[in-house]
């Protein structure tokens, strides 16, 4: 069985080998830049609040996370308003062999009661328009489409 708790620092490495994986499914092998980087955004959406950095354990493995953030925050040219009393999803992810279980949604359901009891009444989170499976989860779970939301490679 699994466990869902807030990330304790001494995790940051795993999670950041998490992070190396779901890159890689993606089809990208990250430089260690890049990782580097997403650990200081991590770490400073954990100083600022640690419980909206997620965890799934079984036994003491990390194998999986969910990463909220509620301040104004850009990502991939989305930005949330900090008006709207908004916060969104701004990473998820579970090992492959660990899907299906239900760490994703219960990760989820978790990082939503959180916002919900600071005071926020909406939550976002991008999907990749290829991900049909998060898709149809996504919306189990009470999201709708927003928008679309469109890029051009220059």
């Amino acid at each position: 069985m699994f466990k869902i708790e807030s990330l304790k620092k001494e995790q940051i490495s795993e999670l950041k080998e998490l992070q190396r994986l779901c890159e890689i499914e993606s089809g990208w092998n990250p430089p260690q830049e890049y990782l580097d980087e997403w650990v200081k955004i991590v770490l400073g959406i954990h100083n600022h609040d640690p419980l909206l950095v997620k965890v799934a354990l079984i036994g003491e493995e990390v194998v999986g996370y969910c990463i909220s953030v509620k301040k104004l925050h850009s990502y991939d040219g989305v930005v949330m308003d900090v008006t709207w009393k908004s916060a969104y999803i701004w990473d998820l992810f579970v090992l492959k062999k660990y899907r299906n279980m239900g760490i994703g949604t219960a990760l989820i359901n978790d990082a939503v009661a959180y916002l919900k009891s600071i005071g926020v009444d909406k939550v976002g989170l991008l999907v990749n328009y290829w991900n049909e499976n998060a898709k149809k989860r996504f919306e189990k779970l009470g999201f709708k489409l927003w928008s679309h939301f469109l890029m051009k490679r220059l």
